[in-house]
């Protein structure tokens, strides 16, 4: 299709002060739309009659818009009860009425149609929208967009806090306690999650079994029950929209839910708290694709941060008076154990700004700043989790497919930047920026590959749960105080470890995670709630088949490799751990482990993390953890392996050595483990030296005169197949690292495939 900027719009679009946005063109067809600009007197709808638009049209215009007169497209003026006049940013008058933002007027919009937010009166700082909106069943063949236009920070779309959502406050004493009983409207799952129950329809019947406990995915998107208006902004079967330059506060817990939509573009827009951002699920009958979440910042725990200073563009200031460009600790970060947050009291929490489920391709996520999150973007192939894992492929499994996350923010993140599970092809992560991050890249469990991970920076100046950073102290640390239960010597918190079901509205007793249709109570592992719990983080995340897994259903990337190269990594933390490296190709990236004399060492930091290595404790949910182990470099302190056992195995224990990984041609000051030299395919060419970075405890990757990152004998090359391969480089052609000696970023290999989409 092709895309024009046919601004012929509204007298709005002069008197808003608005970047005009670059939208589809519809095909030439009777009912095709343009968007049109007039000099009339406002109005809450309009449209331009022939005469005034061949005034201004090129002749080679003149076609698109004879065939486009039958059906012109509006731009609705609305303020958030309507009926009143709407003004623009500036505060001058945009439209004498307006309608009310609201679902009923929203049924009237059509494809092509501009729903713009205005102020209610003209010296407002900022009008706040309370209403959720539905914008339902608008389906059409054409491109032209819906599109959902606000002021920036002027127009703020307002939701529920999370306890208004749940509306059970928490019991006093060790009792469940119910608020309410949804049987009727959604039905019972054995291990429901937060994102499939937010996605989740009233009629569908949601089955969870053991194959997913290890793949939780929260995304509320229920249209029936407590999580039915759990949502600023639903979007249901909707084939083209655009929502874009609006402020979303206290959405919890999504912000924008999508359920069978597709071609979503979400843009230039702050969100404040909630679990998302943007929440989507596709449906068999109405398949989600072509999403693209850009310029987006996303501030989850606003707990840290001065709120009433918050800017989509930053600097951001903190609340003991900092000013920052990577956002300000919290107390999911400082307070929170990680337990808590994943699937205890905290765990509305554990959201993405985009978490998807059963999206396929592409998926665009760019330019985005996620600050105080727990994960970054999150996405699982749900429909998939009942196959077994040889079955998987494209065809049988279509999702999760020319996925492109690059030039994003990650800061304060507990958990995952990125994560993808059960099945992911054809992925590009680059030219992130990774700021005191959990587990970076996390693709445990997770099927298909191409997985293409470069030109990535990476770095950490804190530690979550504890307050070791006198930059950036924040609130007081993590402190538990358990009470002994059923028999567990560590004992739970009532305060931090017990559920809320949203499914059936309750609070469940101390130290229960769910209780099964069976009756059988599951208690939650007291070891993942203790304050250091999930806090040596790694970078990359692949793990291993857990005890008591059916054969063929665990999974690892076997129809293409993993490969990370040209990365620079400043880490208190091990490459990969808590697992084995499985099709993982690792090439010409530049580590620096936090170590004396290193820029920004603390000993409190930079120390390894548990400091006494336990392997039965470590991989206790593995099929075996007997040869797990803590593997260091030719010298230093950190694990460069933690946790760890070379090759992956299956639900038997038995090792995959088709899986086998290769690491090659990295730089690192702490050399590479002594066990692994016997391996052919493990760092015949890597060197032991400091790559020679800046200033990497402030994110400075450049490189210092005679920089050995600066060289490298291996340059990442492209295959006609589409595989890689590492080359020998001519003189000067190649680097270590994601940054070039004369300060350019790395973007790839020079093939078309690594051209990222417009």
């Amino acid at each position: 299709m092709l895309w024009n900027s046919l601004w012929l719009g509204c007298p709005s679009q002069e008197l808003l002060g608005l970047r005009h946005t670059r939208l589809p063109a519809s095909n030439a067809s009777a009912d095709k739309r343009l968007h049109v600009r007039l000099k009339t007197a406002p109005t809450n709808r309009c449209s331009a009659p022939l005469s005034g638009i061949v005034r201004r049209l090129p002749i080679i215009l003149l076609l698109a818009v004879l065939s486009a007169q039958s059906a012109t497209a509006k731009t609705i003026f609305v303020t958030p009860n309507g009926g009143g006049p709407g003004y623009a940013a500036d505060g001058s008058l945009a439209a004498a009425q307006t309608e009310a933002f609201s679902s009923a007027t929203m049924r009237a919009v059509l494809p092509g149609d501009i729903v713009q937010l205005l102020l209610d009166t003209p010296d407002a700082a900022a009008t706040l929208y309370r209403e959720r909106v539905v914008l339902s069943q608008k389906r059409s063949g054409e491109r032209a967009p819906v599109v959902i236009r606000g002021l920036g920070a002027r127009t703020r779309i307002v939701g529920k806090s999370v306890d208004q959502v749940r509306d059970c406050p928490m019991p006093e004493d060790d009792a469940e306690r119910s608020c309410g009983d949804l049987y009727a409207f959604l039905s019972s799952p054995r291990k429901p999650d937060l994102l499939t129950a937010l996605v989740a329809s009233p009629d569908s019947e949601i089955e969870e079994g053991p194959r997913s406990a290890r793949s939780r995915l929260a995304i509320p998107i229920g249209r029936a029950g407590r999580l039915a208006d759990a949502a600023c902004l639903d979007l249901d079967r909707v084939d083209s929209v655009v929502v874009e330059d609006l402020t979303f506060e206290d959405c919890w817990m999504t912000a924008i839910r999508a359920i069978g939509s597709r071609r979503i573009a979400f843009r230039r827009s702050l969100i404040i708290g909630g679990s998302y951002g943007l929440a989507a699920r596709g449906q068999a009958d109405h398949p989600s694709d072509q999403v693209i979440v850009e310029d987006v910042t996303w501030v989850q725990d606003a707990s840290g941060f001065d709120r009433a200073k918050l800017t989509r563009d930053g600097p951001f200031r903190c609340r003991d008076g900092r000013a920052t460009e990577r956002g300000c600790p919290g107390v999911m970060w400082r307070s929170i154990p990680w337990g808590a947050s994943h699937h205890g009291a905290y765990e509305h929490f554990n959201g993405a700004l985009l978490g998807g489920t059963d999206l396929k391709g592409g998926i665009i996520f760019r330019r985005n700043t996620i600050l105080a999150a727990f994960n970054g973007i999150r996405l699982k192939a749900a429909s998939c989790d009942a196959l077994p894992a040889s079955e998987l492929s494209p065809t049988t499994c279509p999702y999760n497919a020319n996925l492109w996350i690059y030039e994003n923010l990650f800061s304060y993140v507990r958990d995952n930047p990125v994560e993808l599970e059960i099945w992911s092809t054809k992925v590009h992560i680059f030219g992130n920026r990774i700021h005191n991050a959990h587990a970076w890249f996390s693709f445990d469990n997770m099927g298909g590959g191409p997985v293409f991970v470069y030109g990535n920076r990476g770095w950490f100046d804190d530690i979550p749960a504890v307050a070791r950073s006198p930059s950036a102290p924040g609130d007081a640390p993590c402190l538990r105080r358990p009470v002994p239960r059923n028999g567990t010597e560590e004992g739970f918190d009532p305060r931090l470890d017990r559920r809320f079901d949203y499914l059936k509205a309750r609070w469940l007793p101390v130290g229960v995670e769910q209780v099964e249709a069976s009756g059988r109570v599951v208690w939650m592992d007291p070891l993942e709630l203790a304050c250091d719990a999930s806090i040596a983080g790694r970078v990359i995340k692949l793990a291993l088949s857990p005890r008591g897994a059916p054969p063929d259903t665990f999974r690892y990337a076997t129809h293409a490799p993993i490969y990370v190269f040209n990365n620079s990594w400043y880490l208190r933390s091990p490459v990969t751990g808590i697992g084995a490296a499985a099709n993982l190709r690792h090439w010409n990236n530049a580590i620096l482990f936090c170590e004396p004399d290193t820029p920004g060492y603390q000993p409190s930091l930079c120390k390894a993390t548990p400091e006494v290595f336990n392997a039965a404790r470590c991989g206790r949910e593995f099929v075996r953890s007997d040869d797990l182990g803590r593997y260091f470099g030719a010298e230093g302190n950190i694990p460069f392996f933690d946790c760890f056992r070379w090759l992956p195995m299956d639900e038997n224990g038995q090792d995959i050595p088709s899986l086998r990984s290769a690491f090659d041609h990295d730089v690192s000051n702490n050399g590479f483990p002594q066990a692994f030299a016997q391996i052919a395919d493990f760092e015949r060419h890597g060197r032991m030296a400091d790559p020679g970075f800046r200033a990497p405890e402030r994110g400075d990757f450049t490189l210092v005169r005679g920089a050995a990152a600066a060289t490298s004998a291996c340059l990442v090359s492209e295959a006609a197949d589409g595989r890689l391969a590492c080359v020998d480089a001519p003189a000067g052609r190649a680097f270590a690292g994601a940054v070039a000696p004369d300060g350019q970023l790395y973007g790839g290999p020079s093939s078309s495939g690594f051209r990222p989409p417009n």
